[in-house]
C-alpha cells in the first residue's frame, strides 16, 4: 500500500511541475506575442479614430515584428517535452 501512495505523490509532484511549466510558457507567449498585437490594435484604433493615415506605419511594423516573434516563440518552445510520461515501475 505504501508503494501506491509514493507513486501517487510522485505523480502529483510531476503534475504540479508540468502545470507550472505550462503556465510559464503561456505567460511567455502572452507577453511576447500579445503585447505587439495590443500595440497594433491601438494604432489601428488611432487610425480609424483620427483619420490620420500616418498611424498605419507603426501598425504594419508591429505586425511584421510580431510575425518574427511568432516564429521565434514557435522555434524556442518545448511544449512536447512537457508531456513525456515516465514508464511504469512494473508491468
Amino acid at each position: 500500500m505504501s508503494a501506491g501512495s509514493s507513486s501517487t505523490a510522485v505523480a502529483h509532484s510531476d503534475d504540479s511541475a508540468r502545470v507550472a511549466a505550462e503556465a510559464a510558457e503561456q505567460n511567455r507567449w502572452m507577453i511576447w506575442f500579445g503585447l505587439p498585437m495590443v500595440g497594433c490594435a491601438a494604432f489601428i484604433g488611432l487610425l480609424f479614430g483620427t483619420g490620420h493615415q500616418l498611424f498605419i506605419a507603426p501598425a504594419v511594423a508591429l505586425i511584421v515584428a510580431d510575425i518574427m516573434v511568432l516564429v521565434w516563440l514557435a522555434m524556442s518552445s518545448d511544449t512536447n517535452g512537457l508531456h513525456v510520461e515516465a514508464a511504469p515501475a512494473s508491468h
